[in-house]
């Protein structure tokens, strides 16, 4: 407010010089506190406003390395640590979201070549290497390629390698080569299924572990997609477009998704042909020993059977070049066509005297050569003699033979099916002892996979027991269907029970017979056989001389309760082994097993499509 001298014209004269008086000294006092009172408050406020600034460019300092460009923060983690450490020549290998530690690949200039057996084992198994002749081997439906030791086949470092080129030609997956960082390394993904990505909002870092202190694999760009292997609270495991595994801090991710993996595209899926009945098949094996015996096909066709696949015992191996001993006869396969049957003849590798199963089937099978004779000399038979297909009955295979066995089967397909053949194999109820027969492999390029679904307890065993109980039979039903499609499986049953003689509860002896005879054995010793729930046979036995002798009866009534299992399992249908000992009862029960389920479009002979 501001005193103006009308502002005293009031007032006397002495008052007035008194109020002016003090009005001065009332300036004089505000000036003084003006001056006084606002260095204080500068003194106060200055510091608190240098204290915000210098909080602000901190903040913007560290704000620009984390939402900008993560200046002074570089890629300095060991990558080559990853993979457990890489010699020269070497790189490493991250197959779908892991490090692999315990295997590498190697570099040949630009060039990367896998390990053969990390290929087989992790990307591709289809291809096969035969050691005694150098060459690596991959089947298609059109036949086999071959390639020899040279420019995509090497030997490095002692490990035996393909080319990253030969594995891709075959071989549907993703593939990423990093080879010229000071830790090379190739990134493959062959998994399929969904999984959760996101996006980087901003430049991020890649750590090593969930935390700022860690080691930088290194810096995403933002707007890059990342795969998220596992979500956490503050920071998430990634795999980024390059491969490299690390972790992200969450604030630097945004827009979440749920993507489903796609196969590559580059190598098409492999179709191999199949040939199916239009009904259930009923195949009988017909054991042959020589040429002679070709002329019990006629008591055969006599007899009032459901048989529509006759499979006569005509070939063998015959020593380990890939021979084969041969009792087919045209003469047989005509008589068989006329009664509206087919005929697959067997190869097996058991019934040649002078032949081993074991180590002959190696050295037969593991010559790319010896395979190749023993399949032409095979299929001309087979086509000579105007049969419709073939039944491998290869036994007592070792465990090194099991691949060269596989590729064996992969060929022949091809050379089956090229020469309009059926093609089957017989194999063992599966077993862990028994994974080598490959079933998978089958399925895949045979016409039908064979069970012998029987022999549980058998000539070598040590302990009595019957020779195919239900639990047995269903179990090799449901094991072989966890690998091979139900429509191209045939389990094969007996026609024979097995006498076993007994002292003490250990086994002295035991012989197989024919159904009606073991039956007729214990009548003519006063025996009623009983019903055996848990084996699903009848059970009957009698004292002889000392010893216990037991009999598991397969009869009609086991065999239907084992092909009312089989009924609900919707298979290819049945086998038998072998005919001549079965009882002429049982045809009933197989022939309402032949018409059950059968194809609404069947044709009248059962012709295969």
């Amino acid at each position: 407010m501001r005193l103006d001298d009308k502002d005293f014209d009031d007032l006397e004269i002495e008052d007035i010089a008194t109020v002016k008086k003090r009005v001065e000294r009332r300036k004089r006092k505000g000036k003084r506190r003006d001056g006084s009172g606002g260095t204080a408050l500068a003194r106060i406020l200055i510091p608190v406003i240098v204290g915000i600034v210098l909080l602000a460019v901190i903040f913007l300092i560290f704000a620009g390395r984390s939402l900008d460009d993560l200046k002074g923060v570089s890629a300095n983690a060991d990558i080559a640590s990853l993979f457990g450490g890489l010699e020269a020549d070497e790189a490493g290998i991250i197959l779908n979201d892991s490090y692999e530690t315990e295997n590498r690949a190697y570099t040949e200039g630009k060039r990367v070549f896998l390990p053969y057996d990390y290929v087989r084992d992790k990307l591709n198994d289809w291809f096969y290497y035969d050691e005694n002749e150098g060459a690596v081997l991959y089947t298609t439906p059109e036949g086999t390629d071959r390639t020899e030791l040279g420019s995509d086949v090497k030997i490095i470092n002692g490990v035996f390698c393909l080319s990253s080129e030969l594995v891709r030609k075959y071989t549907d997956l993703e593939y990423r080569e990093e080879l010229d960082a000071d830790a090379p390394y190739v990134y493959i993904r062959n998994s399929r299924g969904k999984h959760s990505a996101a996006v980087t909002a901003k430049k991020a870092a890649l750590y090593l572990s969930d935390n700022k202190k860690s080691d930088v694999l290194s810096i995403l760009e933002k707007n890059e997609q990342v795969r998220v292997i596992d979500a956490g609270n503050e920071f998430s495991r990634v795999q980024a477009a390059d491969g490299l595994i690390g972790y992200v801090g969450n604030k630097s991710l945004n827009d979440y998704t749920d993507e489903e993996d796609s196969a590559p595209g580059n190598v098409a899926e492999m179709e191999f042909p199949a040939t199916h009945f239009n009904q259930k098949i009923v195949l009988g094996w017909h054991q042959v020993m020589n040429k002679d015996a070709n002329q019990g096909v006629y008591d055969i066709l006599l007899k009032d059977t459901s048989v529509n696949v006759l499979s006569p015992t005509w070939y063998s191996l015959k020593d380990t070049e890939g021979a084969i001993t041969d009792l087919s006869s045209a003469e047989y396969v005509k008589a068989a066509h006329e009664a509206g049957k087919q005929v697959w003849p067997v190869i097996d590798n058991f019934n040649c005297p002078d032949f081993k199963s074991e180590s002959g089937s190696f050295d037969v099978l593991s010559y790319s050569s010896k395979r190749q004779i023993l399949i032409d000399s095979l299929i001309g038979s087979v086509k000579e003699c105007g049969a419709d297909g073939i039944n491998v009955d290869f036994e007592r295979l070792s465990g090194e033979t099991g691949v060269s066995f596989a590729q064996f089967v992969k060929e022949l397909s091809v050379a089956s099916h090229n020469a309009g053949l059926i093609l089957s194999v017989d194999n063992y109820v599966p077993e862990a002892h028994s994974m080598h027969y490959y079933r998978g492999v089958q399925g895949r390029v045979c016409d039908y996979v064979v069970i012998m679904g029987y022999d549980e307890y058998n000539a070598a065993s040590t302990e009595a027991g019957p020779v195919a109980s239900l639990d047995f039979v269903e179990k090799g039903i449901e094991k072989t269907l966890l690998e091979v499609d139900a429509s191209k499986v045939i389990n094969g049953l007996p026609f024979y029970s097995r006498v076993w003689e007994t002292k003490n509860g250990a086994v002295e002896g035991t012989h197989a017979s024919p159904m009606k005879e073991a039956s007729e054995l214990l009548s003519s010793h006063g025996v009623t056989p009983s019903w055996d729930d848990g084996a699903g046979c009848n059970y009957g036995e009698y004292e002889s001389e000392g010893s216990l002798v037991r009999i598991w009866l397969e009869d009609e009534e086991s065999l239907n309760a084992k092909l009312s299992i089989m009924d609900g399992y919707h298979l290819a249908g049945a086998a038998f082994w072998k005919l001549g000992l079965e009882d002429e009862a049982v045809w009933d029960d197989i022939a309402a097993y032949a018409a059950s389920n059968a194809s609404s479009s069947a044709d009248a002979d059962g012709a295969p499509e």
